[in-house]
């Protein structure tokens, strides 16, 4: 038995929705593929049985993937499974939850994310993050702070820098905006960041839901929409030292819907950069 590291269990979760599409039992597709032991499926899909290069061919034949894009997608996962997070660096602020949502959002393809109490992490300035973690009190002293922000910094970079790039959507209600985490100054950088990503950033939207706007779709919570190249897309519901992941297909669509709606009842993206650049400059 492996360690059931999250490029594993991505893997096991894209096979067995394959299996599924299929209307395979685990036992079938053992035979299929000509595993001695029907548990040997089992085992994949959890994560706790390692896959190596030279058995996707027959996987790709079996399960019938003919897709160059999902090939590729399922040999950089196998090729990668053993490969040291960048995060492990970060010892004694990466948990297990927060670790999973780093490496989902390393695979996505598409990221929406509705947040109404902060700036989405992967939008936050240096300043207006370390106000968020300090006023959180999730980290007790400074060396645990610097190290979160440090972190947070360093997954942005990483994510600016990827090929393709993350396609990054956000719905920010007006309240986020206004509150003035880190006092006005970090405030008005945060928000000309904003603009300024939502204006020259082709793979970042950002829209603003207004007090205007009144009741809206998202009264219920915050969660992100993730969308794979392969496998089904994931939502994500995030507390203070939990993390919900969800990838029923039911669900997904009912969050899919939500986020559709917030899109609708949200400003334009160039109405947003105008009041976003309109708020910034209330705080000078």
């Amino acid at each position: 038995m492996v360690e059931p590291t999250p490029r594993r269990r991505q893997l096991g979760v894209v096979l067995r929705q394959l299996r599924e599409e299929r209307g395979w039992t685990g036992e079938e597709a053992a035979r299929r593929l000509g595993y001695k032991s029907p548990g040997t499926v089992s085992k994949i899909e959890k994560g706790t049985q390692g896959v190596t290069i030279q058995q996707l061919p027959n996987i790709f034949q079996v399960y019938g993937i003919e897709s160059p894009d999902l090939q590729d997608s399922l040999r950089n996962l196998v090729r990668r499974a053993r490969e040291p997070d960048w995060w492990q660096r970060y010892e004694g602020v990466v948990d297990d939850p927060l670790g999973d949502y780093l490496m989902q959002v390393e695979l996505a393809s598409a990221l929406f994310s509705w947040n109404p109490n902060a700036v989405p992490g992967l939008l936050q300035t240096r300043a207006y993050a370390r106000a968020v973690v300090e006023a959180s009190r999730a980290w007790k002293t400074t060396k645990d702070i610097d190290h979160f922000v440090d972190l947070r910094m360093e997954h942005q970079a990483k994510m600016a820098a990827r090929t393709p790039p993350l396609r990054f959507w956000a719905v920010i209600p007006e309240g986020v905006l206004r509150q003035e985490v880190g006092g006005r100054p970090v405030m008005r950088e945060q928000l000309q960041h904003l603009a300024a990503l939502a204006a020259d950033e082709p793979n970042v939207t950002v829209q603003v839901l207004p007090f205007s706007a009144g009741a809206h779709a998202g009264m219920d919570g915050p969660f992100l929409h993730l969308t794979f190249p392969a496998g089904p897309d994931v939502i994500v519901i995030e507390s203070m030292r939990a993390s919900l992941h969800m990838n029923q297909a039911d669900s997904v669509e009912q969050y899919r819907a939500t986020g559709d709606l917030l899109k609708t009842e949200a400003q334009t993206r160039q109405a947003s950069v105008s009041l976003l650049t309109s708020i910034a400059k209330d705080l000078a």
